[in-house]
């Protein structure tokens, strides 16, 4: 009997964290705030705080990076931080550990570190240089005492929760809706004079980046490149950094060729019209 009842609570342990996990994706507040002290690197010269986050914000999806929240009236995506992947765990920052165990925690700390820097620094740099090619609003990266301003928002299993938006690192973005998504709909409504002008904006996109010297780590158009009122812009800019060799028209080609070939052969199955458009404008 006494093996049984160690045999459920081990049941209990193991599957409840896991049921929680996939229900809220892995969401909690938590995982949001951060002990990151002021930083005048990442001091960041916004204007005055929109009036969206008087509206509430709903649950959208869990990125690599961040927790996507997205306002009632669908237009704009409040971005917080998973500051919980740049911390240890409290066991693994207090456990005595031989000497190369010990390295190898303080390697992890600073990787750790060096990501959410990488981060930071795409972020600004893309609200400096980049905001009508992002639709970046508002990033706010220090805590600050002036915002004044509570957000409600409303975890994926209806829970809603107040947020003091000075004690919290945030990203506020206009809300596009995912290029191969917005291409298959005008492909279906037969509006290709449309798409083809989508495609003239996703090139135009790379090209503008190129020509202001940054790099895009992570390219990827399917799960990157959005539409916001038929302009494509750049949805995920946490992997930018600054790149003069980007200015160089053989190599700004090699970017259009290569970050557009997943669209080329989705358009080749879909409308070959398209995808042959596509070609001629990457050589033309």
């Amino acid at each position: 009997m006494q093996l049984l009842k160690l045999f459920f609570l081990a049941l209990v342990i193991y599957y409840v964290p896991r049921f929680c996990y996939d229900k809220t994706e892995g969401f909690a507040l938590t995982k949001i705030h951060s002990n990151l002290v002021f930083e005048p690197n990442w001091d960041v010269k916004n204007g005055p705080l929109p009036e969206v986050f008087d509206q509430k914000f709903s649950y959208l999806a869990a990125g690599g990076q961040v927790y996507a929240f997205v306002s009632e009236d669908g237009k704009y995506v409040l971005k917080f931080f998973k500051h919980h992947l740049r911390r240890l765990p409290f066991w693994l920052k207090i456990l005595p550990l031989p000497k190369h165990l010990a390295t190898k925690r303080k390697n992890q700390r600073k990787k750790r570190t060096a990501k959410l820097l990488r981060d930071f620094r795409s972020y600004k740099l893309s609200f400096e240089n980049l905001m009508e090619e992002t639709g970046l609003l508002y990033v706010h990266l220090n805590k600050t005492n002036s915002l004044r301003k509570t957000v409600r928002i409303v975890d994926k299993i209806g829970i809603e929760h107040k947020i003091n938006l000075d004690q919290v690192e945030f990203v506020l973005q206009k809300k596009a809706d995912l290029a191969l998504s917005y291409f298959s709909n005008l492909i279906q409504e037969k509006k290709l004079s449309k798409a083809k002008d989508g495609i003239d904006s996703i090139c135009e996109l790379i090209l503008t980046r190129c020509k202001k010297g940054i790099y895009d780590e992570d390219p990827r158009i399917h799960r990157n490149v959005g539409f916001i009122d038929g302009k494509a812009i750049l949805i995920d800019v946490g992997r930018l950094k600054f790149d003069p060799r980007r200015e160089d028209p053989k190599i700004q080609k090699e970017d259009l060729v290569k970050i557009t070939r997943r669209l080329y052969t989705f358009l080749q199955k879909e409308s070959p019209e398209l995808a042959e458009y596509l070609e001629e404008k990457i050589y033309e």
